[in-house]
């Protein structure tokens, strides 16, 4: 089955529990970003969305306003069980032909022309969460929730949320794994058919059966429709036995793509886990995001990437993926600390959702590339 490592915490203090997102409202994120509405002949929208990945919603306003999503500019890509705001631009359309679109879930307000929205113009982002289904008096959440809070000094671990390795099945990692050792087959079947514990039931069957028997014929008919990334690849491999690489190449390139930094993420993960077990509290520190010209010999975090991927029989050089020339990656480096800003323990109350249990309402601001759900998890310590 598909499962991530628990990765170290910073903070020493017992974890209050609980759950998030059992309600939309009760995971909010708003962007905080400068788009350019000075010049530029991009429509800028403010975009606010209600249980909807980004891809989703640009998805749903590209076919209603017959545009295409290259059209598209969004500075981040937003959690998709949550109300989140951001700004997206849209290319060669005027102000008008933006105010009267109406899409369920979706609220979009124009707020001038300027140049394409990019990640270079996403500051953070703000967030209001509420965390359910906590089994302590409200006195101890909240000594938790402070002594945790003076423990991380205003810092936390740059880990890679979960959610980059897949929400429900943590295989994005595994899937960029095997397109890297040039395992494109391999690849293909951990995407489609690799079952895991926190799929439903009806899904996981599906997954199983293919997992074991490998057989293409009628099998896009299994998944429901939302499934369509899986029915893109087996209707692929119907038309074309044993194109795999054909295949993976037949789904949108920022999933390609997506494969390929989740096992970056996956490793940069695991190294910096491995320095905090050690007692590593460097917040000016970096380390190396895999590829083919980034140095891994020059510190011990850089070793125990190279450790990890010679475990998985990579080298560097394989980040040039000459089959896909598209996806290859240099390599880059990321901050081993960030900080977080304005936390606030807003409320703690009896959960109404969840008998003799009570919910605790916070609210802070992370740099952009930042989780929340990382600065969670040292709250929360359940994984």
């Amino acid at each position: 089955m598909s499962e991530l490592p628990t990765w170290e915490y910073y903070s020493d203090t017992e974890g209050i529990g609980g759950t998030i997102k059992e309600q939309i409202d009760d995971f909010v994120v708003e962007e905080k970003a400068d788009p350019d509405t000075e010049s530029g002949d991009s429509v800028i929208v403010k975009m606010k969305k209600f249980n909807m990945t980004t891809m989703e919603a640009i998805r749903e306003l590209s076919n209603i306003l017959h545009v295409s999503r290259k059209r598209f500019g969004y500075a981040g890509n937003k959690d998709k069980r949550a109300i989140t705001t951001q700004y997206v631009s849209v290319e060669g359309l005027d102000e008008e032909d933006l105010q009267h679109v109406f899409i369920p879930d979706l609220e979009i307000e124009v707020v001038g022309k300027g140049e394409p929205v990019g990640l270079g113009n996403l500051e953070g982002n703000g967030f209001e969460i509420v965390v359910r289904n906590i089994p302590l008096p409200k006195d101890e959440i909240e000594d938790r929730i402070d002594t945790i809070v003076e423990e991380l000094d205003g810092q936390i671990p740059n880990y890679f949320g979960s959610q980059r390795f897949g929400s429900q099945r943590s295989i994005t990692h595994e899937v960029g794994r095997e397109m890297l050792k040039g395992d494109y087959e391999q690849a293909v079947w951990t995407y489609i058919a690799k079952p895991s514990e926190q799929e439903h039931e009806k899904i996981k069957k599906v997954r199983e059966d293919l997992w074991e028997s490998r057989e293409v014929e009628r099998a896009a008919e299994k998944f429901p429709e939302q499934y369509r990334y899986e029915k893109i690849l087996l209707y692929h491999l119907a038309k074309n036995p044993e194109d795999y690489s054909g295949a993976i190449k037949r789904l949108p390139e920022g999933l390609q793509q997506l494969f390929i930094h989740a096992y970056q993420s996956y490793v940069f993960n695991h190294a910096l886990s491995s320095l905090l077990a050690d007692g590593f509290e460097d917040f000016s520190a970096e380390l190396p995001l895999a590829g083919y010209k980034t140095s891994l010999r020059d510190e011990e975090g850089g070793r125990k990437i190279e450790e990890l991927m010679e475990e998985d029989g990579i080298d560097q050089q394989d980040f040039k993926l000459p089959d896909f020339p598209h996806l290859r990656s240099e390599g880059d480096y990321r901050k081993c600390f960030v900080p977080f800003r304005d936390f606030d323990l807003k409320n703690i109350e009896d959960d109404e959702l969840n008998m003799n249990k009570r919910f605790a309402e916070v609210s802070f601001e992370l740099d952009s590339g930042s989780y929340a759900t990382v600065f969670l998890r040292e709250l929360m310590k359940n994984e």
